[in-house]
């Protein structure tokens, strides 16, 4: 599993470092979810953190899913975690959102489809798309990846992503 973990970190070390987009073509921030409102990626007065790490990015022991992993500065990081059949979660402005799946399509293996959208209770909208590459025992890389956070006013956040799915023992 670590020469797993060192393979995809080396993967996210190439795909490059994250962007932000709007509507507006103005900078786009995260606000800090442990403020008494919803995230907005508008908000001027948000933290700027965008996507941070996660602080249990592993998979339960006998469930099967995916982690994701895209830059935190010069270092690659674990930001989204999805558990087959239950809840993804992914830190945005530096606090752990839940999300539910709510669409997928693609080709699929462990649980896992090429293109899956999550949701939260707040609107805020995760797409994640990602090719299945080399498989392992018990998994496959995640390749060419991409996630995308949308806020219920439409301003979004993008990143390219690297990562694995499969089943753990």
């Amino acid at each position: 599993m670590m020469k797993t973990v060192s393979i995809a970190l080396s993967m996210m070390v190439l795909a490059g470092c994250a962007t932000t987009t709007s509507d507006a073509n103005r900078q786009t921030k995260v606000s800090d979810q442990r403020k008494a409102v919803p995230l907005s990626l508008a908000d001027d007065d948000a933290a700027s953190d965008g996507f941070g790490a996660l602080a249990d990015a592993s998979l339960p022991a006998k469930e099967c899913g995916m982690v994701l992993w895209t830059l935190e500065g010069n270092r690659p990081a674990a930001v989204f975690r999805y558990v087959t059949g239950k809840d993804a979660m992914m830190n945005l402005g530096g606090a752990d959102v839940t999300l539910k799946r709510i669409d997928y399509n693609g080709a699929s293996g462990y649980g896992i489809y090429e293109r899956q959208k999550f949701q939260n209770t707040d609107g805020i909208v995760v797409e994640v798309s990602a090719k299945f590459g080399l498989g392992f025992s018990g998994g496959s890389y995640l390749e060419q990846g991409v996630v995308k956070v949308t806020d219920n006013s439409g301003w979004s956040m993008v990143s390219p992503t690297a990562g694995i799915a499969g089943c753990r023992n």
